[in-house]
């Protein structure tokens, strides 16, 4: 009966946990509040702000996560909300103070994440979005921070003050303590001190190794940290416990995605050779292979292995790895260095993940990624210690492809130290240091400098790697491509085929093709990659021929004109349109909100005069004066327009556009003050008297001669001819103090 009740007890505990999942417990610390998650067994985590605060994200199948008990012990004033997205299954902490976050593991099972007042420290990797890596503000908070009541008398666990065996503890000590206990108390504390002393003392040495003790700890009532580093577990000293051991084997680092970093001599391929001298050292590797029996010795195979890796022989470690080593033993991290040492990816990245790791496995997650991917936390120091200390082939090998990638990563400082170590290491006429200088200043946004430090002799691969940044400065300059070197990327091409370099060599097959004015054959090039597409219609709205521009823009199918950037519809409407072509203009420029004056100029040449008056609009009173001018006489208001020209300081043109609206008065008519001027006769023939106002004059003749309807066909004559005349004589007169002016 004690058998069935145990196992029916046992059971029903496994299905709580089942039903529970990960418990979250909480409790105020005063300076910060802690966070405590216990999992059901070791997990990769990595905690990263979001928009509402941060995140925690957990490889894996999802988990359940038990918040029934959150608030009961804490307060909103540092932890607003928590719960878990209905999306990835992250869990998000709404934090809305002026404080940070701080995570570390506390054991195999224990997630501990302190949320503590103030700024974070300087670049720590959990102020690092969630989504793209990049590096969140501190959090302002949105709402005012309520006053903490004063913990401070509250009583807490405090493992340095517990009484040690003998000691009193201090609720029992009398008010008048002994003298005999007092001298107890002081000898046990001495004791102590010198005990501690002692044990880091050997830790330094070497001779023990200090870390938690095995035993159940409560991480929510107990204090068990002060403010933690970024990629560090919790401190020895700061645990409610020591423990000692004699083991060589030390708890691996904490990598800030919260997985484990591999020993650092597992991957110190530069200390894997007692000597320089190759053929020595190899030839003993692979007498010590077999023992006696011809039965293999792992440790033999494993010294064999890394002595090939050493000296850059990839392809024959990993014959000796499958040969000599059964199947399902963890040869991971060395199948993919012998991938990375003959400069090819390997097919399963063990390193992933690894670029934060203080070690040489930094370096190899690096080389590691997949290329062109940016990779975030890397570890630059560690990265440019480990390349100092490889062999002088191995620098050779790597330097240029580790000092471009840090330089993508954007740690210039280390890239500049590998370059140097690089330079050293190679021979003083090896085209690949220069071809590295040309790489480092593209990579600084000088492209210019680039294609003057591009080496001369090269061939082969140097040779195509070469032309890739040839080509790379000449298109961030938009300068044309010469054919031979478009001969000599399509030459590699053919060779190369569907290699690992194939995407290099299909953008500046594009690029290299568009800038010579091929378009035809860069966009063949760019097929499949809309990337590649959009440089393509970006380098024809900049430099490209108007004939190709007719032949490729115009009659384009819409779905596929519309999915382009509108930066790039926009130059190719405006190209378009100073071309001649307005109402092709109009249907690159239908989708997005485009420029206001590019807007307005393709409405004037459609004839659309309030459609450009309205694309004009939201930039009022900045608007361009001309534009608008432009747009009211198209209406006939040339009043209006003139008076936007003047306002802009451009009175010539107003006073021509007065003119068309009959406001203009001369600065001769203003200087005589003849604002009235006398009428002229009203047949207008030589015989009235002359107009005091040229323009009064010129603005009488449209009246009609009423008299030419009665008057005899000779007297009709004459009067005709006299007020012919009279016209001409007006029109002279006028030209006399207003030239024609030639612009229409």
């Amino acid at each position: 009966m004690r058998l069935l009740l145990l196992l029916f007890t046992l059971y029903a505990g496994q299905v709580q946990a089942q039903t529970l999942g990960v418990s979250v417990r909480t409790g105020d610390h005063g300076a910060f509040t802690r966070i405590v998650l216990t999992f059901p067994a070791r997990v990769n985590w990595v905690l990263g702000r979001t928009s509402g605060g941060y995140g925690l994200r957990v490889a894996g199948p999802r988990l359940t996560y038990n918040l029934s008990s959150v608030f009961n012990l804490i307060t909103k004033d540092r932890l607003r909300s928590i719960g878990v997205d209905a999306a990835n299954g992250d869990l998000l902490f709404g934090v809305d103070c002026p404080c940070h976050a701080i995570p570390f593991e506390l054991g195999s099972r224990f997630l501990v994440i302190d949320i503590r007042d103030g700024a974070p420290p300087p670049n720590s990797s959990f102020e690092r979005r969630l989504v793209d890596g990049t590096l969140a503000p501190p959090i302002s908070p949105s709402l005012p921070i309520r006053p903490r009541p004063d913990n401070s008398g509250t009583a807490r666990y405090d493992w340095l003050a517990r009484p040690m065996p003998g000691q009193r503890s201090p609720s029992t000590l009398p008010a008048e303590p002994e003298v005999a206990g007092l001298d107890s108390d002081l000898r046990l504390q001495d004791f102590r001190t010198m005990l501690i002393e002692e044990m880091g003392r050997g830790a330094t040495q070497g001779v023990v190794e200090l870390q938690p003790r095995e035993r159940p700890v409560d991480p929510v009532t107990e204090d068990t940290t002060a403010p933690q580093p970024d990629n560090a577990r919790a401190a020895v000293l700061e645990l409610p416990g020591i423990g000692i051991t004699s083991g060589p084997d030390s708890p691996p680092d904490l990598m800030v995605q919260g997985s484990n970093c591999p020993a650092p001599a597992e991957v110190d391929v530069g200390s894997w050779a007692a000597t320089e001298d190759a053929a020595q050292e190899l030839a003993r590797a692979r007498a010590a292979l077999l023992s006696e029996f011809d039965v293999p010795d792992r440790e033999s195979v494993v010294q064999a292995v890394n002595t090939h890796l050493h000296f850059g022989f990839g392809a024959e470690a990993r014959l000796l790895l499958s040969s000599f080593l059964p199947a399902g033993q963890d040869t991971a991290l060395r199948i993919g260095l012998s991938y990375l040492l003959d400069g090819d990816q390997p097919p399963a990245n063990p390193f992933l993940s690894m670029q934060s790791c203080d070690s040489a496995a930094a370096l190899w997650a690096l080389l590691a990624a997949p290329d062109g991917e940016i990779l975030p936390y890397v570890n630059g120091p560690a990265i440019s210690r480990t390349f100092l200390a490889l062999p002088g082939h191995l620098r050779t090998m790597l330097g240029p492809e580790v000092a471009k990638r840090l330089l993508r990563s954007g740690d210039a400082a280390n890239a500049q130290v590998v370059t140097h170590s690089f330079a050293r290491a190679a021979s003083q006429d090896d085209p690949t240091v220069d071809l590295l200088m040309a790489d480092r200043a593209l990579l600084e946004g000088a492209p210019a400098e680039a294609e003057a430090a591009l080496p001369a002799g090269a061939t082969g691969e140097t040779a195509m790697a070469a032309l890739f940044t040839l080509v790379e400065a000449r298109f961030r300059q938009r300068k044309p491509v010469e054919g031979k070197d478009i001969l000599s990327l399509e030459a590699f091409s053919f060779e190369h085929g569907n290699g690992p370099l194939r995407p290099r060599l299909d953008r500046a097959l594009t690029h290299g093709a568009a800038l010579g004015g091929d378009f035809a054959s860069a966009f063949g090039h760019a097929e499949g990659s809309p990337a590649l597409e959009q440089d393509v219609w970006m380098l024809m709205g900049e430099v490209g021929a108007e004939t190709q521009l007719l032949l490729h823009a115009v009659g384009l199918d819409p779905t596929r004109r519309d999915t382009l950037p509108l930066a790039i519809r926009s130059k190719l409407a405006e190209r378009l349109l100073d071309a001649g072509l307005p109402n092709i203009a109009a249907e690159w420029a239908q989708k997005g909100d485009l420029d206001p004056d590019l807007a307005a100029r393709i409405a004037l040449a459609n004839g659309d005069a309030r459609g450009a008056l309205q694309a004009l609009a939201p930039t009022l009173p900045d608007a361009d004066a001309d534009l608008l001018a432009a747009s009211f006489a198209a209406l006939g208001d040339f009043e209006s327009a003139a008076d936007r020209l003047e306002e802009a300081g451009n009175v010539a043109e107003a006073q021509r556009l007065q003119r068309w609206s009959g406001t203009f008065t001369s600065a001769a008519d203003e200087a005589d003050g003849l604002q009235n001027p006398a009428p002229v006769g009203v047949s207008g023939s030589a015989d009235a008297e002359p107009a005091a106002d040229p323009w009064a004059a010129v603005a009488r003749l449209i009246d009609p001669d009423q008299a030419l309807a009665t008057a005899p066909p000779l007297q009709a004559g004459q009067r005709q001819l006299d007020q012919s005349t009279a016209t001409r004589q007006a029109i002279t007169d006028l030209l006399a103090i207003a030239p024609i002016d030639p612009a229409p």
